[in-house]
């Protein structure tokens, strides 16, 4: 299973995708923001679930007074343990709550959360605009407003060298 550790300081926070067992989860506190679950049973394991949509629609965000409190609880276990953030892919669900997190728990400014993910995920995290833009509006201080979306197909072919096949 491929996973990041996005920050270690005061415990770590891991993110990527859903993993296919719990067996293959690198700490006890799982932040599930899909909905989905890995194989067999969690054991001992703590697993906070806010399943969202990773559409383009506003009326997919979650209200910013529920989404904090649900992360409010999710920081009075990560505080003191080691923690997995995933969603389906690892890129646009756990992003919006990672960043979150870090801007209000860790002390990140919103731009330098969101930066730290795409350098320690993936360039793509937050290629869903909207979440970023959420992001920005809900965290961000002036300068950090503008932003320049992801483009996913440039991504792609920059990678692929522009083949359809991608094989």
């Amino acid at each position: 299973m491929m996973y990041h550790t996005i920050d270690a300081d005061p415990t770590p926070l891991y993110q990527g995708p859903l993993p296919t067992f719990w067996s293959d989860v690198p700490a006890r506190v799982i932040v599930n923001l899909c909905g989905a679950y890995p194989k067999g049973k969690p054991g001992d394991r703590k697993v906070f679930d806010m399943p969202l949509l990773d559409v383009q629609e506003t009326g997919a965000i979650p209200h910013r007074t529920r989404f904090e409190a649900f992360l409010e609880g999710v920081h009075a276990h990560v505080q003191h343990e080691a923690s997995y953030w995933h969603c389906h892919a690892g890129l646009n669900r756990s992003s919006l709550g990672v960043a979150a997190y870090l801007h209000l728990y860790r002390g990140y400014r919103i731009g330098e959360a969101i930066a730290t993910i795409r350098r320690k995920r993936s360039e793509i995290c937050l290629c869903n605009s909207l979440f970023e833009e959420t992001l920005r509006v809900w965290y961000g201080e002036a300068d950090e407003q503008a932003f320049e979306p992801v483009d996913v197909q440039a991504w792609l072919e920059a990678r692929t060298g522009g083949r359809e096949d991608w094989s």
